[in-house]
């Protein structure tokens, strides 16, 4: 009797330590879950700071999408098209438009009105050499077709320079970018430190996750689970931006304004992809090793 006592008590010892080792477990499995949600938070958020730093807060990316949209001879055209206008209300031939508007000049003026965004100068679009070039040049037609000079014709050159000024700011500046473009000196420090956490932080719940999982296997699951919540997550947005053909459905009015924001976002939202596939590679690494040291953890 004595014998199926003790029996019986070391059971039900073997039982409750069996539950509270099960309930250790579970709560275990619950905690290294939500590390890896956090983990895959972190990813998300460092992925979108990734993104706009080389495309957004880059003035590389806005010149060489200018470049590769065609967007300074559209520029070009649009102006000389407007300055034709001009030139045929104001009396002049239209000659003295296309040979007064360059791919050159209109290149610089671009370039330099996209570095006052970047470098935190006036985001006015500078006019004073336009002007004078174009006063300039007004004079020295005036002599070649021998139009007399007067206080009354001083005065049309003037207001013809000021039209033509007006035409040369619409063209030049772009609105969309001027909406962002304040934004973009002021806050690029901030998302170089805030990049930096993020990224400090993915590695210490990484390494938290390897470095307390006594069973190699689990470490890899619950790293795997982070990268691949991580870009799930990322996909969410651009997929539904780009899935919809949101971006070319904008209303824009001049046809380089229209291309410059197509490609511009295009980009922009593709870029998200980047940083997809590279977490899905190391997704698919972490799941490898995974099932490596799960296979020797149930063979042994």
């Amino acid at each position: 009797m004595q014998e199926n006592e003790i029996e019986k008590e070391n059971q039900q010892e073997n039982e409750h330590h069996h539950r509270h080792h099960h309930k250790k477990s579970k709560l275990k499995s619950v905690i290294y879950c939500m590390m890896s949600f956090f983990l895959s938070l972190v990813l998300f958020l460092f992925s979108i700071c990734m993104v706009l730093m080389f495309t957004v807060f880059s003035k590389d990316y806005m010149i060489n999408k200018m470049e590769s949209q065609g967007y300074y001879n559209m520029v070009k055209y649009e102006l000389q098209t407007r300055m034709i206008d001009l030139v045929d209300a104001s009396g002049f031939k239209k000659d003295f438009a296309v040979n007064f508007t360059n791919s050159y000049d209109v290149k610089k003026a671009v370039d330099s009105y996209i570095e006052s965004f970047y470098s935190n100068d006036s985001t006015l679009v500078e006019t004073t050499d336009f002007k004078q070039q174009l006063y300039q040049a007004v004079r020295q037609y005036a002599r070649e077709e021998n139009i007399e000079l007067t206080d009354e014709t001083e005065n049309g050159i003037v207001y013809f320079i000021n039209e033509a000024a007006n035409i040369y700011v619409n063209q030049i500046s772009i609105p969309f970018f001027s909406v962002i473009g304040k934004y973009l000196y002021n806050t690029r420090n901030i998302l170089n430190i805030v990049s930096g956490s993020l990224a400090i932080t993915a590695v210490i719940i990484v390494c938290i996750i390897y470095f307390t999982n006594r069973f190699k296997h689990r470490r890899y699951k619950y790293i795997c689970y982070g990268l691949f919540g991580g870009a799930l997550t990322t996909a969410v947005l651009p997929t539904f931006i780009l899935s919809l053909n949101m971006i070319p459905k904008v209303n824009i009015t001049t046809h380089s304004l229209y291309n410059l924001f197509v490609g511009y976002f295009n980009t922009f939202f593709y870029s998200f992809y980047i940083c997809i596939g590279i977490m899905l590679a190391l997704a698919v690494i972490t799941f490898i090793m995974y099932v490596k040291y799960y296979n020797k953890y149930r063979s042994a």
